[in-house]
């Protein structure tokens, strides 16, 4: 399969066909995020309405109290910050708005602090009433589309975009609202993600598996809510538990681990992720290098933790 945004796109783009409501709120974007297929096929379901997120989402707005089932393209990075308080509007009114937050995490890279989406998880799940969800590969991000249309109500998808992420899931895959899947058995540490950390953490797993430590891997693609009984389970059957991301690790998916933990099974708990400091220029990869968010960095942090 192809990366997580354009398969996203050509199933939503499936999915239009067969549902007049569905329709794509964009800020001029279109071939960023992989909707000129849309575009050109629904040209009356397409709005762009510039770079102006505050407008972008408040015509989403409007158009779900009109009975349509808006999809709101952006960067995560503009629009959750710039649009926060429509957003949080939007989760008021209980409107059926999807909101797909695309080049998620440091997925921009070189352009620099301001196009980094490292704080939406934490703004997104203090929402009442938002649905957050951050599938993996692409065959969890076309599920995860799936189980969004199912739901009344916002909800706020966080796409890994045109990063290499390997695909993890059968065909057959779904995506529950609530849920998780284990993809890898372990008895000495539950290695736990969601996104692209996911994929990075599975194959820390089997680096991990080279010296002997036996990790558990936990990919939780839905933040909120929360697979709480599956964390609980698996601080019980490990006894630790690390999280990685690519959001600072005040309040994303680290922050709701660990108020899980704090509440049901006390463990120790690692967080990796970006500490509080804006990130230096460089492509991606180099980013996730700085931070130790790559296969091998995560591996050697955890080694040196269980030491």
């Amino acid at each position: 399969m192809t990366d997580c945004a354009t398969a996203f796109s050509a199933a939503l783009l499936e999915l239009a066909h067969k549902d007049e409501r569905i329709c794509i709120v964009n800020n001029d974007s279109a071939e960023t995020h992989s909707a000129l297929g849309f575009q050109a096929e629904f040209p009356n379901r397409f709005v762009d309405v510039g770079i102006a997120e505050q407008n972008l989402v408040g015509v989403s707005i409007g158009l779900a109290n009109s009975g349509l089932r808006p999809f709101v393209y952006s960067a995560s990075c503009f629009m959750a910050s710039r649009a926060l308080e429509q957003i949080k509007n939007a989760a008021y009114t209980n409107s059926n708005v999807i909101f797909c937050g695309f080049v998620s995490g440091l997925a921009y890279g070189a352009l620099g602090g301001t196009h980094h989406a490292v704080e939406d998880l934490a703004w997104m799940r203090a929402i009442p009433r938002m649905k957050v969800l951050a599938p993996a590969t692409p065959r969890d991000t076309v599920a995860a589309l799936h189980e969004a249309l199912t739901h009344d109500g916002p909800v706020y998808i966080r796409i890994v975009s045109k990063l290499h992420t390997p695909e993890l899931f059968p065909p057959d895959h779904t995506f529950s609202y609530g849920g998780s899947a284990q993809l890898r058995d372990g008895t000495d540490v539950t290695l736990i993600g969601s996104g692209l950390l996911t994929t990075r953490l599975v194959e820390a797993a089997h680096l991990l598996s080279e010296d002997g430590v036996n990790a558990r891997v936990l990919h939780l693609g839905s933040i909120e809510p929360i697979d709480a009984e599956a964390i609980a389970t698996a601080a019980r059957e490990t006894g630790r538990l690390v999280v990685a991301e690519d959001h600072v690790v005040n309040g994303g998916l680290g922050g709701a681990v660990a108020e899980v933990v704090v509440r049901t099974t006390p463990v120790p708990v690692l967080q990796i992720g970006i500490p509080q400091v804006f990130a230096p220029i460089g492509p991606a990869e180099f980013l996730y290098e700085h931070f130790g968010l790559t296969a091998q960095a995560l591996a050697q942090r955890v080694r040196q933790w269980l030491r």
